[in-house]
């Protein structure tokens, strides 16, 4: 930049206009060496807009010497020393170095905000220094960012000093068990289980939930014996530890943990406990599953994740018979059975034709049109001829569907069926399915027939042709 529009911009930073002022300052991004301590002055603008540009200028400014004239704001008020931080993190890996001797400072919060700034940046090329402060900072704010910055610096040369420094106060334990978690390694194990029978519910709660994220397997005895005296969230967080470890043991205890979770308040808890309970295949278990996913309302896009996992979760039981019995349940909520219906048919459960079958006389549309579906999905004569009856059913949606499930099996045996209710059909939509299907099925045959139909459904099948190679 030259000399001239430099002194221009360092001028306007102190213009009465703060509109001026900020357009200066944005300015001054462009600038060398020179425009770095005009813009840390602009930082102690009056206006927060000025403010803000300075600031957003001197992040563009990548290199070691705005990073170097940046670190004495460390020790500035509140808002200049966040400032720092926010434009130091920025410059990444450049201001790693000039943090070294920041580290052995007097001020406890200058040793803190330079391990944040390693920890933040996930850069460090001397973390045997971040280790002695680890093992020897008199003050313990420093040391947990210490646990917590090798954790993110995945630097398992220290994993003994962390398992020690489990030991340590409360806070710099819980950071040690972040870090070790992160490392996922078999050798802190071990230390970590011997945790459980810390005096602080928070260590515990966070050992148990360490054993879950690394999977260790040698946890599962001991989690299974820790949930008979634990409580509350420590109960419920064992338990999702022991879903994560898996297999889950087929023991009483466990599922009688889980049932109780699945009564829990929290969605998050039930989720849990519904995984676990698939899992194990504790089948008395199914029907307040499927209650409970018959409780959503599927309208608030919040649910729909929440009843997809259920609906996954129930798959882990297979064409269990009292998944099926459930069918035949009254008292079954209606999402909740419609859901299982469908499930049927994913899993082409045979076994459930008989009920799928009762299922299509009824009141209920959405029970019909899902019986349908399953039926289709599963490979069976006698579904094949319920569908072919479904086709003339009063209601159109429902009609709709068995055509569709009927195209999509492709048998010969529904093409003349087919072919009679295309002459009754009244609805546009449904049509297109009933001429969609009877292509699926043999579409030379459907088309050297079309003249049996009115002008309407030839002018439908003439929409399709290309869709099915069909030559002119």
């Amino acid at each position: 930049m030259h000399t001239s529009r430099l002194n221009t911009l360092q001028s306007n930073l102190t213009h009465e206009d703060p509109a001026i002022r900020r357009s200066a300052a944005e300015d001054l991004a462009d600038g060398d060496e020179r425009a770095i301590y005009p813009l840390i002055k602009a930082l102690r603008d009056d206006n927060l807009g000025v403010q803000d540009a300075a600031m957003r200028s001197l992040m563009s400014m990548k290199n070691e010497t705005t990073a170097y004239m940046v670190l004495p704001l460390l020790r500035e008020n509140a808002f200049l020393r966040n400032t720092a931080l926010i434009i130091l993190k920025e410059m990444g890996e450049i201001a790693v170095p000039l943090l070294y001797i920041l580290l052995d400072d007097r001020d406890e919060d200058i040793r803190r905000f330079s391990l944040d700034l390693i920890h933040d940046i996930q850069y460090c090329n001397y973390p045997d220094k971040i280790v002695e402060l680890l093992i020897g900072d008199p003050n313990v704010n420093v040391r947990s960012a210490a646990a917590k910055t090798i954790g993110t610096l995945q630097y398992k040369k220290a994993i003994p000093e962390l398992i020690k420094s489990l030991s340590d106060d409360e806070w710099v334990s819980f950071s040690a068990l972040q870090a070790l978690t992160a490392m996922h390694e078999d050798e802190s194990i071990d230390a970590i289980l011997n945790l459980l029978e810390n005096p602080s519910e928070t260590i515990r709660c966070a050992a148990i939930e360490a054993l879950g994220e690394i999977r260790a397997l040698k946890a599962t005895e001991p989690l299974v014996k820790h949930i008979a005296s634990a409580k509350n969230h420590e109960k419920i967080a064992a338990i999702k530890s022991l879903i994560e470890i898996g297999p889950l043991p087929l023991l009483p205890d466990i599922s009688d943990a889980l049932m109780e979770v699945l009564n829990d308040e929290d969605m998050e808890n039930k989720l849990i406990a519904v995984k676990g309970l698939a899992s194990i295949k504790h089948e008395n278990a199914i029907k307040p599953i499927i209650d409970l996913a018959g409780s959503l309302n599927i309208s608030d896009p919040d649910n729909e994740d929440i009843f997809l996992s259920i609906r996954n979760a129930l798959q882990g039981y297979g064409c269990s018979n009292h998944l099926i019995e459930i069918l035949k349940d009254q008292k079954v909520k209606f999402r909740g059975k419609v859901m299982a219906i469908e499930l049927m048919g994913d899993m082409k459960c045979a076994t459930a034709v008989p009920i799928l079958i009762d299922l299509l006389n009824s009141d209920y549309r959405d029970i019909r049109r899902s019986s349908i579906k399953s039926l289709g999905k599963i490979d069976s004569d006698e579904s094949k001829e319920c569908l072919i009856a479904a086709i003339s059913d009063h209601d159109s949606h429902v009609r709709k569907t068995a055509v569709v499930s009927l195209g999509n099996i492709g048998n010969m045996t529904a093409f003349e069926p087919l072919m009679s209710m295309l002459h009754n059909e009244l609805y546009s939509d449904v049509i297109d399915e009933f001429i969609i299907a009877l292509m699926s099925i043999n579409t030379k045959l459907f088309l050297d027939r079309i003249n049996e139909f009115d002008s309407t459904i030839q002018e439908h099948a003439s929409r399709y042709e290309s869709s099915f190679n069909v030559e002119a």
